[in-house]
């Protein structure tokens, strides 16, 4: 009976841990510095891959493809008027990635991204 009970406890912990482990960053924040707080980095790689006057059709495919939730505000006092977001949590820490833009007849005109680690536990 104990060694069927500690079965069923290693097999509930490895679910648990795959489970948690499923949530991978997206390939855009992939290969970057992971830190515990915003950084940089990610804002570069993001201006490098969509710069200002690319086409906002390419940034729309590429975050729905990563399955990053996008969203319009009509704020006027927000500097962007379209974001995306994609986290990714693990049993040690959350991170998230953030990418905001402005466009103009189906052309980036302003873009940003940030990226930040938190811890969990």
């Amino acid at each position: 009976m104990e060694g069927m009970r500690r079965r069923m406890m290693v097999a509930v912990f490895c679910a648990f841990v795959v489970s948690a482990c499923s949530n991978a960053p997206p390939s855009l924040g992939r290969g970057l510095p992971r830190t515990f707080g915003p950084t940089s980095d990610f804002d570069r790689r993001i201006k490098e891959h969509f710069p200002v006057g690319s086409e906002e059709s390419k940034l729309l495919a590429e975050l729905h493809g990563e399955r990053f939730a996008t969203k319009e505000t009509q704020d006027p006092s927000t500097p962007y008027r379209f974001s995306a977001l994609y986290v990714a949590r693990s049993i040690a820490c959350k991170e998230s990635w953030r990418i905001q833009w402005n466009a103009e007849q189906g052309r980036i005109v302003g873009i940003e991204g940030w990226y930040s680690g938190e811890i969990c536990l």
